[in-house]
């Protein structure tokens, strides 16, 4: 029984991980929104994000990958660029942008455009085969429209508010002042903003696989 129990365990382990990286991402979309209800700049938040896993990731990279790491040439100083424009720095600024027009549960809901994006790219630029006669094939367009529709849902349906308990913590407060006009224009702007960031990631993940199989 124990051995079964070890066996489930380490099949889930994979799932596991990607819930908890999930409840990660929660939780920073949460703490962006307060950070920026609190009068911190976006840019400035990006910018330490971007500074600390630098100090974090070189000095691992220099110790663990010192004798394995290619020389450094102009190709890849222009791949690490472009990685860097789309990975880093448009993806998240886009990111912060449609999270100060928008909400954090939008935001979050809207990232899981991002595979369906990425199949999409990868199917116009025939990384991918869209094989709709195999479960697969049919798996993977299925999953394709359910996390665009639901994105959809969250985009245009405006549903009733849901107070479980009293807090002091207001997620949508910078929203108060404006109209119903200007707010419906913001959130429009933030659901385009986000798309743009779901893009910009799909963008860097193809950009990843077709520099990796030509090295």
């Amino acid at each position: 029984m124990a051995g079964k129990l070890v066996c489930l365990f380490e099949g889930l382990k994979p799932t596991i991980a990607m819930v908890m990286i999930q409840i990660t991402f929660g939780g920073i979309h949460v703490l962006y929104k307060l950070a920026k209800n609190d009068g911190m700049s976006m840019k400035i938040m990006i910018a330490y994000r971007m500074i600390f896993a630098t100090a974090s990731m070189v000095p691992l990279a220099l110790i663990l990958e010192r004798n394995s790491r290619p020389r450094l040439t102009g190709r890849i100083f222009f791949l690490g660029f472009i990685l860097g424009m789309f990975g880093g720095s448009l993806t998240h600024n886009l990111y912060v942008e449609s999270l100060v027009l928008t909400s954090a549960t939008f935001v979050a809901a809207m990232t899981n455009l991002t595979p369906a994006l990425t199949f999409i790219m990868a199917i116009i630029l025939r990384m991918e085969r869209l094989a709709i006669r195999t479960d697969a094939g049919k798996a993977k367009v299925l999953g394709t429209i359910l996390s665009i529709g639901g994105a959809m849902i969250f985009t245009f349906y405006k549903g009733i508010g849901i107070n479980v308990w009293t807090t002091n913590i207001n997620l949508l407060h910078h929203h108060a002042m404006t109209t119903s006009k200007q707010t419906s224009a913001k959130e429009a702007l933030g659901a385009l903003l986000g798309v743009g960031s779901g893009v910009s990631i799909a963008i860097w993940m193809i950009i990843q696989v077709i520099f990796l199989l030509r090295f």
